[in-house]
């Protein structure tokens, strides 16, 4: 099934910029996608997590998966095998029904769309007693990418937009 969706003219696609830090390219061959990040941080490759999906971690220094540095941010990479298949709105509103029974709030949300249409969602949330939070979502095939990311938010999200399709 193909990913590419038409853009509306509600989902205006992502402009390109120079991100504002050294460059790494993390590379998803299987995915089909890669994006940006500061060059000095870490890579923990991927790891499988159950049945339903992989995961890898990017840490700026002094940061462990365990761990965030003072000052330091963690950045998520998970691919999620989740139903129904390359549905991001579906998946999208099953999300928010679990942050909403949480009572999570939602500080910002907004769309775009990748150079080949697909679309992305992205939003920052406020966790109860907990720092707030990035994650984007988009869709990989018929499956879905999530980057998600504490710290920093800005860069965070900085580091999400600079995602493109391979």
């Amino acid at each position: 099934m193909s990913t590419n969706r038409p853009r509306s003219s509600s989902t205006p696609e992502l402009p390109t910029s120079t991100p504002s830090f050294p460059v790494a390219t993390y590379r998803d061959e299987t995915a089909g996608f890669e994006f940006d990040y500061p060059a000095d941080w870490t890579l923990d490759p991927s790891s499988q997590m159950g049945v339903r999906g992989a995961q890898a971690l990017l840490l700026s220094p002094g940061t462990t998966p365990e761990t965030l540095a003072e000052g330091g941010s963690r950045v998520a990479i998970t691919v999620y095998l989740w139903d129904p298949k390359n549905d991001l709105t579906a998946y999208v509103a099953q999300r928010r029904t679990a942050w909403d029974a949480l009572g999570f709030e939602f500080s910002s949300e907004s769309t775009w769309a990748l150079a080949d249409g697909r679309r992305v969602k992205n939003f920052i949330i406020q966790f109860p007693d907990q720092l707030p939070a990035f994650f984007l979502f988009t869709t990989v095939g018929e499956d879905y990418l999530e980057i998600s990311g504490e710290g920093d938010l800005a860069l965070v999200e900085e580091i999400g937009r600079t995602l493109r399709p391979l």
